[in-house]
């Protein structure tokens, strides 16, 4: 039996989630909930900080007569960020403007310039290189790679990822933050808006070390002034990712990029992060070897996460291996359900399949409005050998995504089929017998529209 609720279910876009409703558009409240409004904070610093104008590109030209100033790219809470082309080596290139407040401070200039050696010695394929740096027209600045694409948190705010296209962005991440933790060199802001991806697919971690750059000393936030570079630093980075040790200012090490890393992989899973939904809750919502290796990731303990970047890395493969190694899913035998599912929200009926094997079904019968969907889940048939098309194959994903929405939110009841072949064989003609009536019934209220109900 197939039955439905008299107002349509749409999903949210991003989640996959259901939306009573029909006319309802964009995200689900979790979703919207989820997205950050201000993702840097410098913790431990009660108040806003003083948002300066960013200047413009008239103003930036007399004082970088080497770049072409192309346009503003955007700003965050770290500085600003230009699109500017490399007049002696013909290159496009991002300069970033950092710490206005800063100029003249000597004890920060120090910092500045010895973290930019430090950055600019990071050559990995995955991180974006620093070409430069100085002080020019009272702003610090970071002349960088630019990276022609789009960051992370863009594609999120769209649509959640699969399990293999997210191992397959973070593994890189992994082997980026290997060769900065080496170095001595810990992000501490690692989150969807500083992995950059370019259109060929490359990811690249963006603002290393800029972090540590702004993260002004106890004894200068008291004071107001200059400390020793040995003093400890007030942590500078985006609460909602941070490691619990980042979030209580104790000393850190490469454990809370990991930390970081795992928050971010189940936010691009599920679209949620574990400070929105508790992990274990979310569990059915991925495969177990990636959920183990993200419930390791975010421990609060340090000594209970992954040592390394390298560990993880490992970790990241074996996952990825493993989906690999799972034999295909079998396909639910759907494609009739879900057009007849559709079909009896859009009319507000519900439908059920005669008794016979080919007679007519009785008359729909008028569903309360709170009603779940009652779903028949039938096996696939054997596969042909033949490679599935595409847009069949993201058909499927895309349902069996909203039906485990639906199942979830007790918007629907799944029934397993009868272990009887030929109660089976009978079902499966009834099912496509009601595919048909539902194509001829779709067909017939978009010619008479005004017999739609409201």
């Amino acid at each position: 039996m197939i039955a439905a609720a008299d107002s349509p279910v749409t999903t949210c876009p991003r989640c996959g989630s259901p939306l009573a409703g029909g006319s309802v558009q964009g995200l689900c409240a979790l979703c919207l909930g989820g997205l950050p409004l201000e993702t840097d904070t410098l913790m431990g610093v009660t108040g806003k900080l003083e948002t300066l104008p960013p200047p413009t590109i008239g103003e930036l030209a007399e004082f970088f007569p080497q770049l072409e100033m192309l346009g503003y790219l955007g700003r965050g809470g770290m500085g600003v960020v230009y699109q500017a082309r490399q007049r002696s080596l013909d290159r496009l290139v991002a300069l970033k403007l950092l710490a206005p407040e800063r100029a003249g401070d000597p004890a920060f200039a120090r910092r500045f310039a010895r973290e930019a050696r430090s950055l600019a010695a990071l050559n990995h394929p995955h991180i974006v290189a620093v070409y430069d740096s100085g002080e020019a027209g009272g702003y610090f600045y970071l002349l960088m790679e630019y990276v022609d694409g789009q960051n992370l948190r863009e594609t999120l705010r769209k649509r959640r990822m699969g399990p293999a296209e997210a191992l397959d962005l973070i593994g890189p991440v992994c082997d980026a933050l290997e060769r900065a933790h080496r170095r001595g060199i810990i992000h501490r802001d690692i989150k969807p808006e500083n992995l950059l991806i370019d259109r060929t697919g490359v990811v690249k971690i963006a603002d290393f070390g800029i972090s540590r750059m702004l993260g002004e000393t106890v004894e200068e936030h008291a004071a107001g002034g200059a400390a020793p570079l040995h003093a400890p630093t007030l942590a500078v980075g985006t609460p909602a990712y941070a490691a619990p040790e980042q979030l209580a200012a104790a000393p850190l090490d490469p454990r809370a990029d990991l930390y970081s890393l795992g928050v971010v992989l189940c936010e691009m899973l599920t679209c949620m992060r574990p400070d929105q939904v508790p992990l274990d809750k979310m569990r059915r919502q991925m495969p177990a070897k990636v959920y183990e290796l993200i419930a390791r990731s975010v421990k609060v303990a340090p000594d209970a996460r992954f040592a390394t970047a390298a560990e993880l890395r490992r970790s990241v493969n074996q996952a990825r291996e493993a989906l690999e190694r799972e034999p295909r899913r079998k396909k639910l035998w759907v494609a009739g359900i879900a057009v007849v599912a559709a079909m009896a929200a859009l009319a507000g009926i519900a439908a059920k399949a005669g008794s016979g094997k080919n007679g007519p079904a009785p008359a729909p019968k008028p569903v309360p409005a709170q009603a779940p969907m009652t779903l028949l889940v039938m096996p696939a048939a054997e596969p042909t050998g033949e490679k599935e098309p595409e847009s069949r194959e993201a058909a499927l994903q895309a349902f069996d995504e909203n039906f485990t929405a639906l199942l979830e939110t007790r918007r629907a009841l799944a029934i397993e089929p009868p272990a009887d072949a030929a109660e089976l064989s009978a079902l499966k003609q009834k099912a496509r017998w009601l595919e048909t009536r539902g194509h001829e019934l779709r067909a017939w209220l978009e010619k008479h529209p005004q017999e739609q109900k409201p």
